[in-house]
């Protein structure tokens, strides 16, 4: 029996606010699924956090943000070729 080998790479996912040209990362609620402001673990846990902040957002007309979820594929750091 063989361990398995971590992978190079693995997915992440980003929630970003759009005001008009501003671009900023949303706060999320602090769990085990976070990996900093506006980065999470799973894109159901991005989704769910996109629910949330449209939700609480009560700006209306050309100030109402928008939100979107990207996934970003990043280098594994304890990968060892």
């Amino acid at each position: 029996m063989e361990p398995l080998k971590p992978p190079k790479t693995f997915k992440i996912y980003t929630l970003i606010k759009q005001t008009g040209a501003s671009f900023t990362y949303t706060s999320g609620t602090s769990s085990s699924t976070t990996l900093g402001l506006g980065f999470f673990i799973s894109q159901q846990e991005a989704e769910h956090q996109r629910t949330v902040e449209v939700l609480k957002d009560t700006s209306t007309g050309l100030n109402k943000p928008k939100f979107h979820v990207f996934e970003l594929e990043v280098p594994n750091p304890i990968y060892e070729e």
